[in-house]
């Protein structure tokens, strides 16, 4: 396609998502394109909306967006409760936005109170109030509509395009289309790093791969001059983008099957591998139900369980808990595990939870994160790193943090409580004290509220948070760390979901510690079931504390702790873990040939 007409059709793309957002949550979207700004500068902004609205008549709701983009969300919520509040669409919106749908009045806009139904799931009842309010034929309630299809618990995408009449070819390596929500270089996301991880580490074994990313993506991240395919390190990434955006959730991923035909028909894989959520799921299964080729779900989180998590309060995440959505995303994730010919999770325990919804045993295969063996042969000091990065500390400081997405459930707040209450502890020596320092790298929601509380706990002059950081420089960043804190805190996603960062940790010779949840306890044990981690009580500022205090003093337990991480990540190279996923392969491809036969 000419350059031009690649540009028009992406500019075009972009503009049918900006309307849609607006239709469909009018407050979320400068939310969105802030957190796209330095942390500073989303301060400043928000900041001004503030002092700018905060005094007028109606303007709260503008006022308390603003605040609420600073990451001050009390001053947010007091704002939203001011006196004469209630009649501003503005404030109902932002109250959704900061999960307080119980501050909307009853006579609020019906499509605010539908989008606060919701957020807290009650997704038949967002429905059934704008069809009620005579708004059943408006975008929101068929966007609504359009999600509740998806989600129930046997409903398959229609296949609009033929079926490809060309199968796998006999000779030549085996090939593998992989079905993906996100991907480098536009995301660098665990998800798309674990991605580009494994397609790599195949390719080195001979497997080939091309990868298809969701429709719309990455247009719909604001890049319109993206290409219709990156290649990175000789990994294709293809990407689904039509001359127009499907009206609805459904259309749009039924644009998707019709890409991945296309290539089915220019590939001609041998397998079909997708991974979390469902969404990519039901793609995967309509192009296997019209080619004949097995597919492997590749289960990496448990969807309900994170947007649960993503709830601000106790009391509305106890809500989200026994909501109609995650009774349905359950039940269609459960489905589609079930009908997938193979598939492949991250941990034993959220094996258990697949098999105790029904998926046998023994079409479960684990492929833990791994790493990169190259981090095995990186040698930096900590002095040495910071040098290298321009991070400006005094000589001999010891610190701690991650390289990590700031979002509530890993625990930071939690880290920052652990370091107020060490540095206020006599029984850590002046000197201890005064070289103590934390270093979180990356961005996310939490951001701006990690930054007030510092500032409320008076270590503000001990938190760096230089903002993302190129990828490749992501592990000099986690070498500038003494200790790498992982305090997730205690929820159901946190218990069953595994992240990526203490493997690399690891692999880079640093101690770690994490909370002590299952899925984090995993992640520090060798094969032996020795721990080459430290785990903490979860939520525990004091636990933290102390664990942080006995490895700052103690260089000989952090030297021990590293080198025995160091070993037990070698044995967990991606390297290893290809010959699963090349054993799952060929098994669904053997067990699809063998029904073939039984069948004719």
């Amino acid at each position: 396609m000419p350059e031009a007409h690649r540009v028009l059709r992406n500019a075009r793309l972009l503009t049918q998502a900006v309307v849609q957002h607006l239709l469909d949550d009018p407050a979320l979207l400068p939310i969105q394109v802030s957190r796209r700004l330095p942390l500073r500068a989303r301060r400043r902004i928000g900041n001004g909306l503030r002092a700018a609205f905060g005094s007028l008549p109606g303007g709260q709701g503008l006022a308390a967006l603003g605040a609420s983009m600073a990451g001050d969300e009390d001053r947010a919520l007091h704002l939203l409760r001011a006196e004469g509040v209630q009649r501003s669409r503005a404030a109902g919106e932002v109250a959704v936005l900061l999960d307080r749908a119980d501050l909307l009045p009853a006579d609020a806009a019906p499509a605010v109170r539908a989008r606060g139904q919701w957020q807290l799931g009650e997704l038949g009842g967002a429905v059934r109030t704008l069809e009620a309010a005579g708004r059943g034929e408006r975008s929101q309630a068929r966007q609504y509509r359009s999600e509740l299809r998806l989600l129930g618990e046997d409903h398959r995408l229609r296949v609009r395009s033929e079926r490809s009449q060309s199968g796998p070819s006999a000779d030549g390596p085996l090939r593998v289309l992989h079905l993906l929500t996100n991907s480098l270089p536009h995301t660098q996301s665990g998800y798309a790093l674990r991605t580009h991880n494994i397609l790599t580490s195949l390719a080195a074994q001979g497997i080939e791969s091309l990868a298809l990313t969701r429709t719309g993506y990455p247009v719909m991240l604001g890049k319109p001059f993206c290409e219709d395919e990156d290649v990175i390190d000789g990994i294709r990434y293809r990407r689904t983008l039509p001359s127009r955006l499907g009206a609805s959730p459904e259309e749009r991923l039924e644009q998707e099957v019709d890409e991945a035909l296309r290539l089915v028909g220019e590939f001609r894989p041998h397998v079909l591998h997708t991974t979390s959520d469902y969404r990519n799921a039901l793609v995967a299964q309509a192009v296997s139900a019209a080619t004949g080729l097995p597919w492997a779900y590749e289960v990496r989180g448990l969807m309900e369980q994170t947007w649960i998590a993503s709830h601000r309060s106790a009391t509305t995440r106890a809500a989200a808990a026994q909501s109609e959505k995650v009774e349905r995303i359950i039940a269609a994730e459960a489905s589609l595990a079930r009908e997938a010919s193979a598939v492949v999770t991250l941990s034993r325990t959220m094996a258990e939870v697949l098999e105790a919804r029904g998926v046998p045993g023994e079409r479960i295969s684990l492929v833990p994160n791994g790493v990169d063996e190259t981090l095995l042969a990186e040698t930096l000091d900590p002095a040495l790193a910071r040098d290298q990065i321009g991070l400006d500390l005094p000589a001999g400081a010891f610190v701690v943090g991650a390289v990590s997405a700031l979002v509530d459930y890993e625990g930071f707040d939690v880290l920052l409580r652990a370091v107020a209450l060490l540095l206020e502890d006599p029984g850590v020596s002046q000197e201890d004290r005064d070289r103590l320092h934390v270093l979180l790298v990356g961005d996310g929601v939490a951001a701006p509220a990690l930054q007030e509380l510092a500032g409320a706990l008076g270590i503000r002059e001990r938190l760096h948070m230089p903002g993302r950081v190129p990828a490749p420089s992501a592990r000099t960043w986690v070498q500038a760390l003494d200790v790498v804190v992982v305090p997730r805190k205690d929820l159901e996603v946190t218990r069953t979901v595994t992240p990526q960062k203490p493997a690399e940790a690891l692999a880079l010779g640093r101690p770690v510690v994490v909370s002590d949840l299952p899925a984090l306890r995993e992640t520090v044990l060798d094969q032996a079931g020795h721990l080459v981690g430290e785990p903490v009580r979860a939520d525990d500022p004091s636990a933290l504390a102390g664990a942080l205090s006995r490895l700052m003093s103690d260089r000989t337990c952090r030297e021990d702790l590293a080198r025995r991480g160091r070993r037990a990540a070698a044995a967990r190279s991606w390297a290893a873990s290809m010959r699963t996923y090349e054993h799952m392969y060929r098994s669904v491809m053997a067990s699809g040939v063998e029904e073939r036969v039984s069948g004719e």
